[in-house]
């Protein structure tokens, strides 16, 4: 046999003594000791020492044994055991949930998917009249009025380099605001909401497409780019538009 076939019948150390789920360490708790192999006695004249008790497998097969030692044998000790894990697994959950980001997802051009988090939503109004500014750059919508004030609204698709198409019906001005600027985002249609974990969110694929590859923050579920708000209405070229 060579040490490949070997290898792949006996487990190693490092497999033997990982630490197991609660409810796999309560089953090796509940049965019985693992049997150490009988080893016949040596001859009294042999000078050869007598192999160790647990020769099968080694010091791995020793390290179990002791571990099943050290597992409760009573029913006060598992209950104890189980109570404590439900109450790190409830606390688990709660640090999960609370890492969870509520976003808003909308679509830009015929069929691309972004999302924006709850936190930087003012207000969701429809495409009301957006005028035009002269000598304004491309990315700037134009303004509006927004509760008596000039509201600048935002043409995302710039800033992303998605494809262009005319808004219609379902088109949408999302109200964001961060870092003390205040800016609508004109949006082809909102599609729904969820959640994402921002440590969750996969790294978005390097692409020429985007004007600044900070205004994205990560892919959720494979299909909504989730934007960094924080970084996109805190370009410099926004704000020193702003400051005119």
């Amino acid at each position: 046999m060579n040490m490949a076939t070997k290898q792949t019948e006996e487990p190693s150390a490092a497999e033997l003594v990982k630490k197991p789920r609660f409810e796999q360490a309560l089953e090796f708790a509940q049965a019985a000791a693992p049997a150490a192999t009988p080893v016949a006695a040596a001859p009294a004249a042999a000078s050869v020492a007598a192999p160790p008790a647990v020769a099968p497998l080694g010091e791995a097969r020793a390290r179990a044994v002791q571990a099943w030692s050290l597992m409760p044998d009573t029913r006060e000790a598992q209950v104890i055991l189980r109570k404590r894990a439900e109450l790190l697994a409830r606390a688990d959950d709660a640090a999960e949930q609370a890492a969870r980001e509520p976003y808003i997802r909308f679509r830009l051009g015929p069929t691309e998917l972004y999302g924006i988090a709850y936190r930087y939503m003012e207000e969701l109004i429809h495409h009301v009249n957006v005028a035009r500014v002269p000598c304004a750059p491309a990315w700037a919508a134009g303004v509006t009025n927004y509760r008596g004030e000039l509201l600048t609204v935002l043409d995302p698709k710039q800033f992303l380099r998605t494809e262009q198409s005319e808004l219609g019906e379902h088109a949408r001005i999302l109200v964001l605001h961060a870092g003390g600027v205040r800016a609508g985002f004109a949006v082809d249609e909102v599609e729904g909401e969820g959640e994402y974990t921002p440590a969750a969110l996969a790294r978005p694929l390097a692409s020429s497409g985007v004007s600044n590859p900070d205004y994205v923050q990560g892919i959720h579920a494979g299909r909504v780019t989730i934007l960094n708000i924080d970084a996109l209405l805190a370009d410099p070229a926004l704000r020193a538009d702003a400051a005119r």
